[in-house]
């Protein structure tokens, strides 16, 4: 399992994501490695913030970036090829959109909008997306490879 602090290094190496853009590829990425390996990527929760999935400590440690993209370099881990892939094929069908794109992608998703349940749309709360939730959701959509959903 990886650190998300790591995860979200290697997507600001790649393709230099904004924070919204940012928290989008990391919870993509969570449901992506239940998928292609059974297993979650990394321990860290994620939060049904009003504007999508968000890990707190992520967004805080890159809010200042607001809209702007995430210009660092770091380095990082080797990761395993596992987990490449994984990040490889997010990068690849997630990376190419914009941001407000893949909130509305994560908007129509039953695991952001189960832990909003309750909540008014502008409401504020930190509620975790849980971990099976996003397991079994990404793994409905890989049974069914036809589905508008999975081919974004």
């Amino acid at each position: 399992m990886e650190k998300i602090e790591n995860i979200a290094k290697w997507f600001i190496n790649e393709i230099s994501p904004d924070p919204l853009k940012l928290q989008k590829l990391l919870y993509f990425a969570q449901g992506i490695s239940f998928c292609f390996n059974d297993e979650e990527l990394f321990d860290e929760e994620l939060e049904a913030w009003v504007h999508g999935p968000v890990n707190s400590n992520i967004y805080f440690k890159y809010r200042e970036y607001i809209y702007n993209p995430i210009n660092l370099k770091y380095q990082i881990p080797n990761f395993s090829q596992k987990t490449l892939q994984v990040l490889e094929f997010v990068r690849d069908n997630y990376g190419k959109y914009d941001s407000k794109y893949l909130e509305e992608i994560t908007h129509n998703q039953f695991p952001w909008q189960f832990a909003r349940e309750g909540l008014d749309p502008d409401e504020r709360d930190n509620k975790i997306i849980p971990k099976e939730v996003i397991a079994e959701y990404f793994v409905s959509l890989m049974l069914q490879p036809n589905s508008e959903e999975w081919n974004k």
